[in-house]
């Protein structure tokens, strides 16, 4: 591929794609949660956290967020039976989302482990609260890993000795 990247998606870590209902039930959009340690995309673990909304998502929603990583992953069970693994204030407002700047970033109290099981969020179930006590879910997710372009693929063959 030729010419300059421009995105403000980083390489590498895990991304959980959000989406929220509408008032008919149907799926929308609203942007990524990308969990990476800045600068070493190969790191098995994370050390930031990073929010890209759509640019047509509505900002004035997008303050005083709580992200909550769920011990269950399965989409099909109440969020309520769920349980927490992890959960972290994300406080931002919309003139944190500038035209140079759609994302918000901020450095996790303790690395999360990029790893599927045990102490690992890939494949866990993400929810995007407005308010600094859970009450209204913006948005869901499914977290997964973020794969490098071009990287060596994990081999998940047999091994012999």
């Amino acid at each position: 591929m030729c010419g300059p990247e421009t995105t403000n998606r980083p390489r590498g870590g895990a991304l959980a794609a959000l989406s929220s209902l509408d008032d008919a039930g149907h799926a929308t959009t609203c942007g990524d949660l990308a969990f990476h340690t800045p600068g070493l995309p190969e790191s098995n673990e994370a050390t930031h956290v990073r929010l890209m909304p759509d640019a047509a998502y509505d900002a004035k929603t997008l303050s005083d967020l709580s992200v909550v990583i769920h011990s269950s992953g399965d989409p099909r069970t109440r969020i309520e039976d769920c349980g927490t693994f992890k959960t972290f204030g994300f406080p931002t407002t919309a003139e944190s989302f500038s035209a140079a700047q759609a994302f918000v970033e901020l450095p996790l109290s303790k690395p999360l482990l990029l790893e599927v099981g045990n102490e690992g969020i890939i494949g866990r179930r993400v929810s995007l609260y407005a308010g600094a006590s859970p009450s209204r879910i913006v948005a869901e997710g499914i977290v997964g890993v973020n794969f490098l372009r071009g990287a060596a693929q994990p081999s998940f063959g047999m091994v012999q000795e």
